[in-house]
């Protein structure tokens, strides 16, 4: 480390990093003994850091001054030829330049700022400072690689690699076949229930890929278990110099983080480097295989852990992965180890998985809250806990940066708020720091004569060995002693500071100091001794306790991102927001900084400022009362904070949703009705993909919680949480998210642009004026399989998960569900149908007012109406509603073709039963439709009557008749004991398809049936066969009284088509009001499978009045624009109806869903 003395006896050490390869050089600037050189004492102005910068250019050839071709990080233009790289609070700054930017030689003179007085301070004589850049990357090795950075070459394929995979398949499979029952009989009535087993196919082969330090570069890593040897492949995509000579220096640990342990037997192609370390030189910068035989498996490491040496000439560089951990590999030993241990293999791997992110988040947040233990008998020194504290800052900032998944990188950006900054060079000063107090003020210290304070002893002891960031709190509690000497003020500070009890004081000191004190006391549970006068030196003693087990309060990261920020302006923006941070107006600032902060977010420091700037933005958009602000104001307000959030998710959806807002604020038409509609659309659109975030991260978090509880009540468990800690803890923190502020802001503004938009509070998609008793239902899943014995009214909290259901039809005695607005339903959707041909209200309302009312009126009863504008009132009634058959009203629909002949009214008993007519063959082609009304369903007889017609254009289709299922079912026996699940899991994993199926679909449906072979044509046939036992099928029926014999399956077969838009069109309107000659089309994005499931928002639902009109493809109700220039599957595009032939045209509601469902690009399906 190169030194340049400063005249005047202080001195510049510049350390040189990075420079190899394409990596970028960072340069590290210490000023030392600059203080004491400028006389500065401890109470100066320099008290809290220098107060200084490098002024600074480039040297040219002809020794001028030059500005840099482009600014390296750490460093801001000053006059246009000369920089500024300011000192941070310890009076260092690094500048880093890129690859390609690195200047031969810089100049520098150094500028400190002292009680209004400037010093320009050179070098002996007054020279100003010069830095041979050059020699410097080239003693780091930028210059000593010799060559272009590439690349190695290698071979498009690794047969090595292929053939250890298939082996490791073959693996999987004996295994799993050495676990199956083989003595069952061949002939049985019925299946067994196999034992709930764990998917081993991640078992026998292991992946992953870790970024190298600095950009240089990735390893990507395989790990395969075979029939005799366990195998790790590694792969290196390095950018070095063809000299360049790779080794892995690598040992085996028993856990990831954990001590290398010396290694039992090495492959055959390394060599011991000492008694735990092994090193093996990587061919060709290329590939590399370490082999472990099966005989050696059970003292094979558990997990690979090295580091990479290169060696170039004389020179020699050490890199670790992104963020300055060792490179960790679990190797697969057996199915107990990796399933113990794969929560971690997850958060090593360079890209962080859901699963992980989430698991990371629990650990830290319950760690930062004091739910975990921190002292389970065991000690460590300060410096570790500082250094890891540190060391995972900077995973962490690596994992968010290279996260793509929006929930992960939500997941991530919580746990780094539980992260103390930590700094790796604290922790020794934390352990001398209490023993000077004690020396100072004569405490005693062990066998060392003085004051007896048996606290203060027992906190030395903690200190030494469980130093944590709850000293913090007990500095602070201390502290309030010292100043008050009330000892309940200390607990008090204690526990509003980190919630610290007595309790928990006591299980601290317990590794090896149980009762140092030899009084019989345990942990810190002691009454100091009263000593006043060392108030001032344990205050300062705070100040080291939060630099390194805190550090991350909005001040003190915008004190250590000095010499990070993009600029000076930067730099002074952030102190401004600290200063006026309860300002609502700091929003704007906040943004303007994270705008600026985004670029940097790879660095530690400046991630958890944007974190920090985050949560500030939140609190105060949570403080303001959106009710009191203007409606233009609240557009504001509203992009302000979907801004924040799409900084820091990076979620399309959300990205997409503020593209159509900015579209509608460049349009002349505000706060017209049809713009209020567009408006409403783009609002459902955004709020439903912040509860969606919201309910998936509670979610996760809370499995998470759930099964520490689990685990730790299981005996030997050595920590049991408690669970007071864990049973909300996942709601809890979706309560802290962004999201949750502006879903509850989108819930208040949306109504009132609803009322804009000329509509009303409620939405009826189908009518009904029945009356019954209120019910309150939380989901579509309660709701019940059989009538109720009484007539219902069920508000119902949320109708997603409708398809999912065992439901088919609305149960009979439910004669209306009421949603709220959130969970409004397509009008066109198969539980709006299944509604309307039942005669139930179906409705939504955005007034929470009209819901709570009804939610208030449980149990009594009441009459429902709905006026022709589609209010829905209600009066109440003694009357209680009878129980109505609705068999009729469903059969006259249509939804239900059953072969069932009744000559009188009668019960079941007495009905005939007429089967349909045999097969004519195994597959009906289109044409033959119309000769064989009886062999197939209604859809395929529909396709005919419009094939017939000749002015529709028909999809290629084929059918399997009714009968064909029946002849290749056999064993009927198993379908009549009773157990639905068995009966399809026997359907679709042995029925065998008549080989005569196949053939005849080629036939009938031609080049379209090549599409069959995408998938297991075979497996999804019989799926559908086996639907007919479905728990929700059987309940329909049970519903209706239709026997089960009485129902035949038919099966349509069509190619999916790759659609980018679909719809469903009603020739008339079920709208409450609509005339006769009203038409209903609504359009969604992707397949219809979106609409007609009543996927989570609305599809474009649109009214037309007048006959027909005419396009170039056909006849056509209306038609519709769709901006599809820059992305065809956007959800949220410019929807434009366009009038044909005078037709009158009424948009109800523009499209807000925020998914769509699509066949995969240059995908077959049928």
């Amino acid at each position: 480390m190169p030194t340049y003395p400063i005249d005047g006896g202080a001195e510049i050490a510049v350390n040189p990093s990075g420079g190899f390869g394409k990596a970028p050089l960072s340069l590290n600037f210490q000023c030392r003994h600059v203080r004491r050189m400028l006389s500065i004492n401890s109470g100066g102005v320099l008290e809290r850091g220098f107060a200084g910068r490098l002024h600074w250019a480039v040297l040219n050839a002809d020794g001028a001054w030059q500005a840099p071709a482009v600014q390296p990080d750490g460093s801001q233009d000053c006059d246009g030829t000369a920089s500024s790289a300011h000192l941070n609070g310890d009076g260092n700054v690094t500048m880093t330049f890129r690859s390609g930017q690195v200047p031969e030689k810089i100049t520098f003179v150094l500028v400190i700022e002292v009680g209004g007085q400037t010093h320009w301070l050179k070098g002996p004589g007054g020279e100003n400072f010069v830095v041979d850049v050059a020699a410097l990357a080239a003693e780091v090795g930028g210059g000593g690689l010799g060559g272009e950075a590439r690349v190695a070459p290698r071979e498009p394929t690794w047969p090595e690699l292929e053939k250890a995979k298939a082996a490791a398949l073959l693996s999987q499979k004996v295994a799993s076949a050495a676990k199956s029952d083989t003595s069952a009989p061949v002939v049985r009535r019925r299946r067994a229930k196999a034992p709930a087993m764990v998917n081993s196919s991640d078992l026998f082969v292991k992946a992953g890929e870790m970024q190298v330090e600095q950009g240089l570069g990735s390893i990507k890593w395989t790990a395969t278990v075979g029939a005799d040897e366990v195998n790790v492949f590694l792969e290196a995509l390095l950018e070095l110099s063809e000299d360049a000579e790779v080794s892995l220096h690598w040992g085996a640990a028993p856990s990831a983080g954990s001590e290398w342990q010396p290694i039992d037997t090495l492959p055959s192609n390394c060599k011991a480097f000492d008694d735990v370390a092994a090193r093996v030189v990587v061919p060709g910068q290329a590939r590399l295989v370490l082999s472990f035989k099966r005989a050696q498996a059970p003292k094979a490491p558990r997990w690979l852990s090295f580091v990479l040496y290169i060696k170039f000439g004389s020179g020699e560089l050490w890199l670790k992965r992104d963020g300055g951990d060792n490179f960790w590999v679990p190797v697969p030993r057996h199915c107990q180890a990796e399933t113990r241990y794969q929560h971690f293999t997850q958060f090593q791997a360079a890209e962080v998985d859901f699963e992980a992110a989430a698991w990371i988040a629990t650990v830290l947040c319950l760690a930062d809250a004091k739910a975990l233990e921190w002292y389970r008998k065991s000690g460590y020194q300060p410096k570790d806990m500082a250094h890891a504290q540190e060391r995972i800052g900077g995973v962490m900032s690596a994992a968010v940066s290279n996260a793509q998944d929006p929930r992960i990188r939500t997941l991530l950006r919580l746990a780094v708020k539980a992260v103390p900054r930590g700094s790796s060079g604290g922790g020794d000063a934390i352990r001398h720091g209490i023993l000077n107090i004690m020396r100072t003020h004569g405490i005693k210290e062990g066998h060392r004569p003085g004051i007896e304070c048996k606290f203060i002893e027992q906190w030395h002891q903690k200190l030494h060995t469980n130093s944590a960031p709850d000293d913090i709190a007990i500095c602070e509690g201390y502290l309030a002693y010292l100043s008050s000497g009330n000892v309940d003020e200390m607990y008090r500070v204690m526990w509003e500071c980190g919630k610290l009890t007595r309790e928990d004081l006591g299980k601290m000191c317990q590794m090896g100091f149980k009762d140092h004190t030899k009084s019989g006391g345990r942990g810190l549970n002691f009454t100091p001794v009263h000593l006043p006068h060392m108030y001032n030196d344990v205050k300062s003693f705070l100040g080291l306790l939060k630099h390194v087990h805190g550090g991350s309060d909005l001040f003190s990261l915008c004190e250590a991102c000095k010499g990070q920020y993009p600029d000076h302006e930067s730099e002074c923006l952030a102190f401004d927001i600290f200063h006026s941070r309860d300002d609502p107006f700091s929003m704007g600032k906040i943004l303007d900084l994270r705008r600026r902060l985004e670029p940097l977010c790879w660095k530690r420091d400046i991630l958890m400022l944007d974190v920090a700037m985050e949560e500030q933005l939140r609190s105060l958009a949570e403080r303001s009362n959106v009710a009191e602000i203007p409606r233009d104001g609240l557009l504001t307000f509203i992009f302000q904070i979907l801004e924040d959030l799409m900084m820091s998710r990076h979620d399309p959806s959300l990205q997409q949703g503020y593209a159509l807002l900015q579209k509608l604020m460049q349009q002349s038409n505000k706060w017209t009705p049809e713009w209020c509609k567009m408006l409403h659309a783009a609002f459902d659109r955004i709020a439903l993909t912040c509860t969606a975030t919201a309910d998936v991260i509670s979610t996760a978090l809370q499995n998470c919680a759930d099964e520490l509880l689990e685990a730790g009540s299981k005996p030997g468990a050595v920590f049991c949480p408690d669970s007071k800690h864990l049973g909300t803890f996942g709601e809890e923190k979706a309560r802290c998210l962004t999201e949750r502020v502006l879903a509850q802001t989108l819930k208040v503004f949306m109504p009132q642009v609803r009322r804009w938009s000329g509509l009303g509070p409620w939405e009826v998609v189908a009518a009904g004026g029945l009356g019954g008793a209120v019910g309150i239902l939380q989901s579509c899943h309660e709701l019940p399989t059989e009538a109720p014995s009484e007539a219902q009214l069920l508000v119902l909290e949320t109708m997603t998960g409708w398809e999912e259901t065992t439901l088919d039809d609305i149960p009979a005695n439910i004669n209306a569900i009421l949603l709220p607005a959130g969970q409004a339903v397509d009008t066109l959707s198969h539980v709006a149908i299944r509604a309307r041909n039942q005669e139930v209200l179906l409705a939504s309302c955005d007034e929470e007012q009209q819901l709570q009312e009804l939610r208030k009126l449980q149990g009594q009863n009441l009459r429902l109406q709905v006026s022709a504008t589609g209010e829905v009132t209600w009066t109440a009634t003694s009357e209680k509603s009878k129980l109505k058959d609705r068999r009729k009203a469903i059969a006259a629909s249509g939804l239900l073709q059953v072969f069932v002949t009744q000559s009188k009214p009668c019960s079941h008993s007495e009905e005939t039963m007429q089967p349909p007519p045999p097969p004519p063959s195994a597959v009906l082609k289109a044409s033959d439709f119309t000769k064989n009304p009886k062999s197939i369903g209604g859809k395929s007889l529909h396709l005919a009557e419009l094939m017939a017609d000749g002015t529709y254009r028909v999809p290629t289709s084929a059918t399997i008749p009714y009968g064909i299922f029946e002849q290749a079912l056999k064993d009927k026996e198993v379908l009549a004991e009773g157990d639905m699940a068995e009966a399809r899991k026997f359907l679709e994993e042995e029925l065998a398809v008549p080989s005569s199926v196949r053939p005849a679909l080629d036939a009938a449906l031609g080049e379209a049936s090549k599409a069959l072979d995408a998938g297991d044509w075979q497996r999804a046939l019989k799926r559908v066969w086996a639907s007919k036992w479905t728990d929700r099928a059987v309940a329909s029926r049970k519903q209706m009284k239709v026997p089960d014999k009485a129902l035949y399956l038919a099966v349509l077969v069509q190619p999916v088509v790759h659609a980018r838009y679909a719809f469903v069109i009603h020739t008339r309107s079920p709208l409450p009001g609509a005339s006769p000659s009203s038409a209903l089309v609504e359009l969604c994005v992707g397949l219809g499978e979106s609409l007609v499931s009543n996927a989570p928002g609305r599809a474009l639902s649109a009214s037309v009045e007048g006959r027909v009109g005419w396009v170039e493809c056909g006849p056509c109700i209306f038609a519709v624009e769709v901006d599809v220039k820059e992305c065809p599957y956007d959800l949220d595009s410019n929807f434009r109806p366009v009038v044909l032939i005078g037709q009158a045209i009424n948009v109800h509601v523009y499209p807000s869903k925020p998914e769509g469902v699509f066949v995969p690009p240059g995908a077959n399906a049928a």
